[in-house]
């Protein structure tokens, strides 16, 4: 009797604590708690994060330089190379590969020396002309390459903080994954030998840092665009919805082959055109989320709580950056990221103007814009990875959005 009374009135005091845990939690609390109630939402999450974390940890992930330093000479236009735990030899505790060997195109040489057609009939069934035959690699099952963590490998720069004539480059020569002999493509080659899946975690970095400098860019144009023209109206909202509509009327592709003539012009290093990248997409970019952020901020400067924050002496700023933008936050989140996969099809489309970057940066625009060679397309289907790995990529960011717009929405439980 005495354990149900006790246990009664300790779930009541418990719901009771909930209850004033809810009202006392700040903004980011009750999102976060919100967030965890999508299911969706918090797988698109662990895959994005993991994405993420594979292209920033990239030279630790990747078993083969990305370069043209760390190609494979023999193994050109090679299919993916699989890892086993059992053949038909046994079991084995340690996972493991085979040894792969170029097939070499067998050429009649007596057709050869006797000249005519059957010479040309002779060289043209040997083989020697044909993509598909390129790719054939006899697999020696015998001989067996095993998998090795942490192995010593070719060295790449952990952290990099030179400035100047200061030399703060740590280099690390360790991977997380290797063989014994040789080297193992789990996603093959191209037609240099460079490694696909090294280069394609390498390119998830490059993209998703352009995307993050060209978001960050348009978001702080579109706050400082859209907060002081529906803040103020009048004639500085005339003033800089004028300069926005100019920017949304004139079509991106003009503006983007004027900077591609004018960068071509100048001698950047490739870091330079990455940022030079960024601000471009990201300055172009500003004029919707700044027009919406305008109405919205229009519509809440006559309400009570701005009023009274400027009767509390609250700064214009201060009522612009504390109480106008966060109101319409979830607005703000839900496109920064759904704009993401926009912006790698903007860096996809200026690598086809010469403006973005081309061979041999690893991007994720460079390889799929490479994955349109037919040649690809019929002998080496295998180079579409990039393009899986693109398409995951944007439906994490897409899930993750629509799961913190729901999170950031004060009135989502009560629809």
């Amino acid at each position: 009797m005495m354990n149900k009374i006790l246990a009664r009135f300790g779930r009541k005091s418990k719901e009771k604590n909930n209850d004033e845990s809810y009202y006392t939690a700040g903004q980011l609390s009750l999102i976060k708690g919100r967030f965890k109630s999508k299911t969706s939402g918090v797988v698109a999450a662990f895959i994005l994060v993991t994405f993420v974390m594979m292209g920033f940890f990239a030279p630790f992930m990747s078993p083969i330089n990305p370069t043209i330093e760390g190609a494979d000479a023999d193994y050109r236009r090679g299919a993916p190379q699989a890892f086993y735990f059992w053949d038909d030899n046994g079991f084995s505790l340690r996972p493991f590969s085979y040894t792969y060997e170029k097939d070499r195109p067998k050429i009649d040489l007596r057709a050869l020396a006797s000249g005519g057609l059957d010479a040309l009939d002779a060289f043209t069934s040997s083989g020697a002309l044909s993509s598909s035959s390129q790719n054939k690699f006899n697999i020696d099952k015998n001989q067996r390459r095993y998998i090795q963590f942490f192995v010593q490998g070719w060295e790449y720069s952990l952290i990099d903080l030179s400035v100047g004539s200061l030399d703060l480059d740590l280099r690390w020569d360790r991977h997380l994954f290797g063989v014994e002999q040789g080297q193992i493509h789990l996603m093959g080659t191209d037609e240099d030998g460079k490694d696909v899946f090294s280069r394609t975690l390498h390119a998830i970095w490059v993209t998703v840092s352009i995307a993050i400098v060209a978001l960050i860019v348009k978001l702080f144009m579109s706050l400082l665009v859209g907060g002081v023209s529906g803040y103020f109206g009048g004639r500085v909202d005339t003033v800089l919805m004028s300069i926005t509509e100019a920017v949304r009327v004139i079509p991106a592709i003009p503006i983007y082959l004027a900077c591609a003539v004018a960068l071509s012009q100048m001698d950047l290093t490739p870091i330079q055109r990455y940022f030079a990248i960024a601000v471009v997409i990201g300055a172009l970019d500003f004029a919707t989320l700044g027009r919406r952020l305008r109405t919205h901020i229009l519509t809440e400067r006559n309400q009570d709580y701005i009023l009274a924050a400027e009767l509390c002496g609250s700064s214009t700023w201060r009522i612009i950056w504390r109480h106008l933008i966060p109101s319409f936050s979830s607005y703000i989140i839900v496109d920064t990221l759904i704009n993401f996969p926009y912006v790698i099809l903007a860096e996809t489309s200026l690598s086809f103007l010469g403006l973005g970057l081309t061979e041999p940066v690893n991007s994720l625009g460079v390889l799929l814009q490479k994955a349109q060679d037919p040649d690809i397309q019929q002998n080496m289907i295998w180079q579409f990875f990039p393009v899986l790995v693109f398409v995951l990529l944007i439906m994490a960011f897409v899930f993750v959005g629509d799961a913190l717009r729901d999170a950031a929405d004060p009135y989502s439980e009560k629809k």
